[in-house]
C-alpha cells in the first residue's frame, strides 16, 4: 500500500480526509521509501558485524571454552535473537526480520556445534533436514522478508540430499523402491515450479504475503539460465523412463492447478507453457543438430514470456524475456564462431539481423512498460 493509494480513494470520496490522515499514520506511510532501505542496510550491515565480532571472538578463544559452555551460549544466542524479535516486531519491523534471520543462523550454528563438540558422523541429510524443519515454518507464522529465502533454498538443498545419497534412512531409496538419482532432477525442477506458482499467488494476496512475491522472479531468472544451459545438451527421449514422464505430466497439471486469482488464462497459460515444455523440447531433440534447434526454441520461449508479460501487465515477465533475448543473441553468435563450417558472410548477416532486431525490441520494450505504468500505476512490481 502506498501513499498515493490512499490519495486516490480520498479523491473518490471513499474515506474522509481524517480517515486518510490516520490511514497514512498507522502504515507510516510518510516515510521517506530511500529512508526505509537506508535502515534495511544499515541493520544488516550491523548484524553481519556483530555476529562476525561473535565468531571472531569465539574462535580466538575456541580450545579454552568448555563444550557444555559453548553449547549454552549458541543456545542463548538464538533464544535471545528470537526474544529481540518479540520486543522489536511493532516499533522496529525491518529490525526484526534481521533478528528474526540472525536467530535462523543461530539454529545452524546450534547443529553445527552439537555435532562438532560430541564429534558426530552424521550423514549431512539428516543435519540438513533438521535445520530446515527447525526454520520451515517460521516466515508462515511471522512475517520474516529475508527468511523466506532461506527456506526455499532449503528445501531445494534438502530435496537433493534427500534424492541423492544412501549413507541414511532418511534418503528416498529407503521410501521408495526404485528411486534412482536421475530422478532428483525432474523433482527440483517440480518443487521449484510450486514455489513460483506459490509466489504469484503471494503476488496477488494481502499485503502480508505480497511482500514474499519477489521469491518469483528470482526463481524465473533461475529457471531461464537453466533453459539458456540446456540449449547445448544433446539428449535422446529413448533415455526418459516412466517416472521422469510422471515428473514432467506433473509440472503442467500444477500450474494450471495454482494459477493466481486475477491473472488472465492467457498470459498464465503462456508461461505455463514455456515452463512445461523446457524438458520435452530438449529431450526430443535427437534428429537434429541440438544447438542450433534449441537457440531457436529459446527465443520462441523468450517472445511467449514477452507477449505474456504485456497481456498479464507484469514489467518483470517483459524484462525477463528480454532478458532471455539477449540470451539467444550471444548463444547463436557463440555457436557461429565455434563452428568452422560457416563462413563470415553468415556471421555478418547474423549480426545485422540481431542488431535490426534488438532496437526494434528495445522500442518495443520501452512502449510496453510505458503502457504497464499508465494502465495500472498502483500494482506492485513482480
Amino acid at each position: 500500500m502506498k501513499r498515493k493509494d490512499i490519495e486516490k480513494i480520498l479523491a473518490a470520496r471513499l474515506i474522509s480526509p481524517a480517515q486518510c490522515d490516520a490511514i497514512v499514520e498507522h502504515f507510516r506511510l510518510n516515510e521517506k521509501v530511500g529512508l526505509r532501505w537506508l535502515l534495511i542496510c544499515l541493520s544488516a550491515l550491523a548484524s553481519i558485524l556483530i555476529v562476525s565480532g561473535l565468531v571472531m571472538l569465539i574462535s580466538a578463544n575456541w580450545y579454552s571454552i568448555p563444550p557444555l559452555l559453548k553449547m549454552v551460549c549458541c543456545m542463548l544466542l538464538m533464544v535471545g535473537c528470537w526474544v529481540a524479535w518479540y520486543w522489536q516486531r511493532e516499533s522496529r519491523p525491518i529490525v526484526s526480520e534481521v533478528l528474526g534471520f540472525c536467530g535462523a543462523g543461530a539454529w545452524l550454528g546450534c547443529i553445527a556445534l552439537y555435532g562438532q563438540i560430541f564429534q558426530l558422523q552424521n550423514p549431512f541429510v539428516e543435519g540438513c533436514t533438521l535445520f530446515f524443519a527447525g526454520i520451515a515454518l517460521i516466515p508462515f507464522i511471522c512475517r520474516q522478508r529475508f527468511l523466506i529465502w532461506v527456506v526455499v533454498a532449503a528445501s531445494f538443498i534438502e530435496l537433493g540430499a534427500l534424492g541423492t545419497g544412501r549413507d541414511s534412512y532418511l534418503n528416498f531409496y529407503n521410501w521408495l523402491p526404485g528411486w534412482e538419482d536421475d530422478y532428483t532432477p525432474f523433482a527440483l525442477v517440480l518443487l521449484g515450479t510450486v514455489w513460483w506458482c506459490v509466489a504469484e499467488k503471494w503476488n496477488a494476496a494481502s499485503s502480508r504475503w505480497n511482500s514474499y512475491s519477489w521469491v518469483a522472479p528470482v526463481l524465473l531468472l533461475l529457471g531461464v539460465n537453466v533453459a539458456q544451459g540446456m540449449m547445448y545438451t544433446e539428449l535422446n527421449i529413448s533415455d526418459l523412463d516412466e517416472v521422469e514422464m510422471v515428473f514432467m505430466g506433473l509440472i503442467p497439471v500444477v500450474l494450471l492447478l495454482l494459477k493466481p486469482r486475477g491473472m488472465q488464462w492467457m498470459p498464465w497459460c503462456g508461461m505455463s507453457a514455456v515452463i512445461s515444455l523446457v524438458f520435452p523440447c530438449f529431450y526430443l531433440m535427437d534428429v537434429v543438430e541440438a544447438d542450433i534447434v534449441g537457440i531457436l526454441i529459446y527465443f520462441c520461449m523468450a517472445l511467449v514470456v514477452m507477449f505474456s508479460g504485456v497481456k498479464a501487465m507484469r514489467m518483470s515477465w517483459i524484462n525477463i524475456g528480454s532478458l532471455m533475448v539477449v540470451l539467444t543473441a550471444i548463444a547463436l553468435v557463440a555457436d557461429v564462431l565455434d563452428s568452422y563450417t560457416f563462413s563470415g558472410l553468415v556471421l555478418v548477416a547474423a549480426g545485422l539481423l540481431l542488431l535490426g532486431l534488438g532496437v526494434l525490441l528495445e522500442k518495443s520494450r520501452r512502449h510496453l512498460i510505458l503502457a504497464v505504468k499508465n494502465s495500472q500505476p498502483s500494482t506492485p512490481e513482480a
